[in-house]
């Protein structure tokens, strides 16, 4: 309730009610009570009363905009802590970050002299002997990370920043006084900070530290915080602006924008995983892991002489498994996450800090594992190589320490020899912009989704206005706008239904791309694929060819090709696959199809003649399909007959090649045979249902090609009856 309150305040305050906010917060306080925000409350409203005095006193004030903007913020701010406050007595998230903050207040100049000491310390410990160093280095750590988790809570809780603070901070956490693992993970405080309360200064700092940095992993960190809590408010601002109009920017929030949704597709990938690949991976068990790599096992020597080809064919399905899980990660799906889900339990994940610590060999609980399991290559291999978020890094080393022991010691042989676990990612892709980005989400989405306080955040990846980030409103717009066509493509290509139909009526209410092939062709996908609506699809591709706009647009003549087969335009439909055949005369489904349309239109010898040339090309049974129809069409029944005939032995026989030898047969006056395959055809459709004149709809669809050998209704209903008898066994 209290809370509702104040969000209305805010809102009367955006929308420049400001006399009006000012009486809801008074009253507000009068009856919830705003602690140590009362007299801050009392200086706004006499400040604008004085203010409306001036006014209504006809007083002239060169400087009443800036005034009132002033005020204005100065009122949002206070509103804004007085729910934070609220926050903390009433929600776990904020009650923990409060705990943990440890009473540390936010002064700039005493963070920036915490970071550089931080790295002054390190490099004085060069200077002691081995062992001192050691000693040293684990003492600055622990202090250090203690220190750095407090500062991670402190800046959660903190008040709304002043102005200038926002800047300040950036220009400390961008930098090369302070270590990039320090930096990074404050980058991530304020990001957690701001899109769960809203703080512009904040939003600014992470806006400037993105602009200001050379440290990539800190820059991407940035861009991503920036994103989501400028989508969280939906406001715009003049960074908003700057910044999506700048092509590169816009060039990597559509990136960006890809990467969010390769994470929410996370589950889904696992289902594919758990449900297609590891099963498959599992056959192959006749395998040996040792430290130079998997091997197989000797064969049963009886198998070799049985089945010859078996232990190739284990191997070739092994690879094509683990091939199509490289191709998932290298695309960006998010293969790892069911698996380290499991493993994010452990009392370090309990301090949020640790969940956007970047991996780091000093981190205590790092050491603390390494000491119990020993020597240990294996781990630089991982993080030279291995395709894993940090969090995960992390989850894989406590994982290995709490069951090391208790490995075959083959695996410890392996783990402890240096085996490369994922050599996957090479070194530029692994220092690449995408790449950084696409980890530090997978970290985010893990946080959001498996933290304990999961259920207290509000999370980016829950509400679609955030995560489809390029429709908001804040983004409007701005350069964004020119990257939606490549998104859409995109989530269509993947069949991501829901972001596609938000992002389709976006980029079709923008009338700047009313005139692209771009909009032609998505505005026909959404119409015929998402809104079930192929009438219009139909409209819009028609007028667009008829005003010679898609000679060249290959999607949009194949969506019109296959709309006018359906509407039963063949002429179009001739005419689009002909098209398409003379841009891509090697396409064997645009020759095939361009035959279909041919056929449709009675047009038989010509579509044989391309047939034929398939045929000898790329022989399939689709091509002998199409073949056998038109020589029906063509009266030449004896050659179609030979070829229905062939289909029926075929492993590959369809329903419909009963359906059609069928009519070869009756039209050669054939008639119990054609009764005998219709009824084939009815037990070849198994459990469909079907209706009473099922076999009366089925010729009526090819009345065209029976009535041309002089098969008229009435003998297609007397057909109908004799296979009803047939199948009823009343013969």
């Amino acid at each position: 309730m209290e809370q509702n309150i104040l969000r209305r305040s805010l809102t009367e305050i955006s929308n420049g009610h400001i006399f009006y906010a000012i009486g809801m917060m008074k009253e507000y306080a009068d009856n919830y009570g705003v602690g140590q925000w009362r007299d801050e409350l009392e200086r706004i409203s006499c400040d604008y009363e004085l203010m409306l005095d001036y006014m209504g006193r006809g007083v002239i004030d060169p400087e009443r905009e800036k005034v009132h903007s002033r005020i204005s913020k100065r009122l949002e701010r206070c509103i804004r802590n007085i729910m934070l406050s609220d926050k903390i007595k009433l929600s776990s998230f904020y009650i923990e970050a409060y705990s943990k903050a440890g009473g540390v207040t936010l002064e700039t100049e005493q963070l920036r002299s915490v970071l550089e000491n931080f790295v002054s310390e390190q490099a004085m410990t060069g200077l002691l002997g081995a062992d001192d160093e050691k000693t040293k280095n684990r003492e600055i750590y622990e202090n250090h990370i203690g220190q750095m988790s407090r500062f991670f809570h402190t800046i959660i809780v903190s008040t709304q920043w002043t102005d200038g603070m926002g800047k300040h901070i950036a220009e400390i956490l961008s930098s090369p006084t302070i270590d990039s693992f320090d930096a990074q993970l404050l980058v991530s405080s304020i990001s957690i900070a701001v899109m769960n309360h809203y703080d512009e200064q904040k939003t600014l700092a992470l806006a400037n530290i993105y602009r200001l940095s050379t440290d990539e992993n800190i820059k991407q960190r940035a861009l991503v915080g920036w994103v989501f809590a400028t989508a969280m408010e939906g406001r715009t601002t003049e960074d908003v602006i700057s910044l999506s109009n700048d092509n590169e920017v816009a060039n990597e929030l559509a990136d960006m924008q890809k990467q969010v949704m390769f994470c929410l597709n996370a589950d889904e990938d696992n289902q594919v995983i758990q449900q297609d690949i590891i099963p498959e991976l599992m056959k192959n068990q006749n395998l040996n892991i040792t430290r130079f790599g998997i091997t197989e096992k000797e064969d049963d020597p009886m198998e070799d002489i049985l089945n010859p080809s078996a232990a190739d064919e284990r191997m070739e399905k092994l690879e094509s498994s683990m091939h199509r899980m490289e191709q998932m990660q290298k695309e960006g799906s998010d293969i790892y996450f069911g698996g380290f889900s499991q493993m994010k339990r452990f009392p370090f994940f309990n301090d949020m800090a640790n969940w956007f610590w970047p991996f780091f060999i000093e981190h205590p609980a790092v050491q603390e594992a390494l000491e119990k399991i020993g020597k240990a290559d294996f781990l630089s291999d991982m993080l030279a190589s291995g395709p894993f978020c940090e969090s995960d890094k992390y989850s894989f080393l406590l994982t290995m320490k709490t069951v090391f022991e208790r490995l075959p010691d083959n695996v410890r042989e392996m783990l402890q020899g240096g085996y490369d676990l994922g050599s996957i990612v090479n070194d530029s892709d692994r220092n690449s912009a995408a790449y950084i980005r696409r980890m530090y989400l997978q970290d985010l989405y893990r946080f959001f989704r498996l933290s304990m306080h999961k259920s207290d955040m509000k999370s980016p990846f829950a509400d679609a206005n955030v995560y489809l980030f390029v429709a908001n409103k804040a983004f409007a717009g701005t350069e964004i706008d020119n990257r939606l066509a490549e998104l859409l493509f995109f989530m269509h290509k993947r069949k991501m239904k829901n972001a596609f139909m938000v992002l389709a009526k976006r980029f079709m209410d923008l009338e700047q791309n009313r005139l692209s092939t771009d909009f032609i062709h998505l505005s026909a996908i959404y119409y015929s694929e998402y809104a079930n609506d192929a009438s219009k699809a139909m409209s819009i591709l028609k007028e667009a060819w008829d005003n010679n706009k898609i000679d060249d647009d290959q999607m949009s003549l194949k969506i019109l090709g296959r709309l006018s087969l359906l509407e039963k335009n063949f002429e179009l439909a001739v005419a689009c696959y002909l098209r398409l055949h003379d841009l891509y005369p090697d396409n064997r489904i645009y020759a095939q199809n361009y035959c279909v349309a041919l056929m449709k239109q009675e047009c038989y010898y010509d579509a044989l003649n391309i047939l034929y040339r398939l045929d000898y090309e790329h022989h399939s049974a689709n091509t002998s399909r199409a073949m056998a129809w038109a020589l029906m069409g063509e009266g030449k029944l004896e050659q179609a007959q030979a070829l229905y005939d062939k289909l029926l032995l075929d492993e590959s026989t369809a329903p419909e090649d009963f359906l059609n030898a069928a009519y070869c047969h009756w039209i050669q006056g054939e008639t119990n045979t054609a009764v005998n395959l219709f009824v084939d055809y009815k037990e070849a459709l198994g459990n469909r249902e079907l209706s009473a004149d099922w076999l009366t709809a089925e010729m009526e669809n090819d009345s065209r090609m029976l009535a041309r050998h002089g098969i008229k209704p009435v003998d297609m209903m007397l057909m109908s009856d004799l296979v009803e008898k047939k199948v009823r066994g009343t013969d």
